[in-house]
């Protein structure tokens, strides 16, 4: 009796352990899986956030009118004599920092950047491009 519930109790230390190793297997799987996939989220992040932040300040930059709209000066300068912008309007400094044009957005046309700005005055929007 005794030697059959040794027996029995060495099987269940086995199977015990058999099952324990089959769980740290598992769990050794799933910890680097997760950390590969941790790893490859974290680069992926990454690349995305350095690949879209590119240059999108006005400063220095010249553009020209290519829309139909006339109305507006047929190039816009950006500098530090010009035109400048602040928050999302543009200014005038030779008519003592007087807003002209309220930016709608920028977009990107083929590689190259194109400025969409809504004049005060008469609310047209006036396509630039850079160049």
């Amino acid at each position: 009796m005794w030697l059959f519930l040794l027996f029995s109790a060495k099987v269940e230390i086995e199977n015990s352990l058999e099952k324990l190793r089959i769980i740290a297997i598992v769990h050794s799987i799933q910890s680097s899986f997760t950390m590969r996939l941790k790893f490859l989220l974290t680069i992926l992040g990454l690349s995305f956030f350095l690949f879209s932040c590119k240059n999108k300040s006005l400063i220095n930059s010249v553009w020209k009118n290519c829309g139909d709209n006339s109305g507006l000066p047929d190039i816009l300068v950006f500098n530090d004599t010009h035109n400048f912008v602040r928050n999302d309007t543009i200014y005038s400094r030779p008519v003592i920092d007087s807003a002209i044009a309220v930016i709608n957005r920028i977009e990107t046309y083929y590689g190259e950047r194109r400025l969409y700005v809504k004049r005060l005055s008469d609310q047209k929007i006036y396509r630039f491009c850079e160049q």
